[in-house]
């Protein structure tokens, strides 16, 4: 039987298509398209449904969009940092990596006009000394920890000295970090909260799956990214292998309408969305 769920967060990696890792290395930035601007269609489902969300940027996307990022902010919701590019940060030297955090976050504050206290790591890859390094620059969260072994770039970011107050939580002072979840099953990770995973099962799938998850759980953090919002054609490379153009384009052109029905499914079950922000000042912490 599932529980009553509480909280859930959805969030949005603000990057470009190009961005993903298995397009680097090829000239997709130069065809010109762009799916960022496209995202008007999500935000007025979000505004619809009484959803807020927090937005992690990449810092050229808040150059290139200034006009967008001061509009997520006019509609109430947050938007933290997703670094000077996309690259990972286990390609980053500790100290590469403060110097373009503090860049990132400068860019992105005079785009957005409001102050930026979130992070999250490319593909996840934050780890333990940069996280306590995004600390010391003043960021208040963070939300790069998932456990997913089978994942090549995933780490399971070491929270050693952190409380664990509530599900997908965790906290040391008033720092947050906040867990992406997946479903334990048959010693599998499954990530059932986003990214490719969330287009590539069906919702009768899914459903199944978040009812298994919240037998255990009583909070859900969601990822998507604008590419996956929007069905806007992509001129992938030629080159590119058949799986990875599968893994990119299966399930974009329903995948609004199912994002909708996972929130409603989270809200039916009593889940309450918000910002990781306002979350963060609720449990006292701001």
């Amino acid at each position: 039987m599932s529980k009553p769920m509480k909280h859930a967060w959805l969030t949005v990696d603000l990057e470009e298509w190009y961005h993903l890792d298995y397009l680097k290395g090829y000239p997709c930035r130069e065809t010109g398209v762009r799916v960022v601007p496209l995202i008007y269609d999500f935000l007025d489902m979000l505004d619809e449904q009484g959803v807020k969300v927090t937005f992690f940027c990449v810092a050229e996307i808040a150059q290139e969009n200034a006009g967008l990022i001061r509009e997520l902010i006019r509609r109430g919701h947050a938007v933290g940092c997703h670094g000077l590019d996309h690259e990972l940060l286990t390609e980053k030297s500790l100290e590469q990596f403060i110097a373009e955090t503090a860049e990132a976050r400068a860019l992105i504050e005079a785009a957005a006009g409001a102050p930026v206290t979130g992070y999250r790591a490319s593909c996840f890859t934050m780890e333990r000394d940069k996280l306590d390094a995004i600390r010391e620059l003043g960021f208040t969260y963070d939300s790069s920890k998932i456990r997913f072994a089978q994942h090549p770039l995933y780490r399971n970011l070491d929270l050693a000295g952190f409380d664990r107050p509530a599900d997908l939580v965790y906290t040391d002072g008033d720092f947050c970090e906040y867990e992406i979840p997946t479903l334990e099953l048959f010693g599998y990770s499954i990530p059932i909260s986003g990214g490719g995973y969330l287009r590539l099962f069906p919702f009768w799938l899914l459903r199944i799956l978040l009812g298994l998850y919240a037998r255990k759980h009583e909070n859900f953090t969601i990822y998507v990214h604008p590419f996956e919002l929007t069905a806007a054609k992509l001129p992938l490379p030629e080159g590119l292998g058949r799986a990875t153009k599968l893994r990119c384009l299966v399930g974009r052109r329903g995948n609004l309408k199912k994002l909708r029905k996972v929130i409603r499914w989270l809200t039916k079950r009593g889940a309450r969305f918000s910002t990781l922000e306002a979350d963060r000042r609720e449990r006292g912490l701001a």
